[in-house]
């Protein structure tokens, strides 16, 4: 059995392979387009070297950003590590006394 297509089948396959190939073009195009504008950041070496400063309240009703309160001396709040999954209450948090994650209770 003979697969004789003619010149006008050569040329539709030739055809239709030109239009995957270009199609595959596109693609990869696409993508790294993609992961080139994901991996940029428009941060300055200043702002990757600052510390973000996080403010909380202390029991006696003084807002601060240092180690320890100006009104009674009573230290910041720490970062608390859930004893269960781990989980990590932000220092902005302070209040919360359960975890976040699994409802354990946090223990200072």
């Amino acid at each position: 059995m003979s697969n004789n297509k003619g010149l006008s089948g050569i040329l539709k396959d030739v055809n239709d392979t030109t239009r995957t190939v270009n199609s595959v073009k596109n693609t990869t195009k696409n993508v790294k387009k993609t992961a080139c504008v994901g991996n940029k950041k428009n941060t300055s070496q200043a702002q990757k070297n600052q510390v973000k400063e996080v403010s909380w309240v202390c029991d006696c009703g003084i807002t601060s950003t240092t180690k320890f309160c100006s009104g009674c001396g009573k230290p910041a709040p720490t970062e608390l590590v859930c004893p269960k999954c781990k989980w990590k209450r932000p220092l902005d948090k302070s209040d919360l006394k359960f975890c976040g994650n699994c409802g354990t209770q946090l223990e200072e």
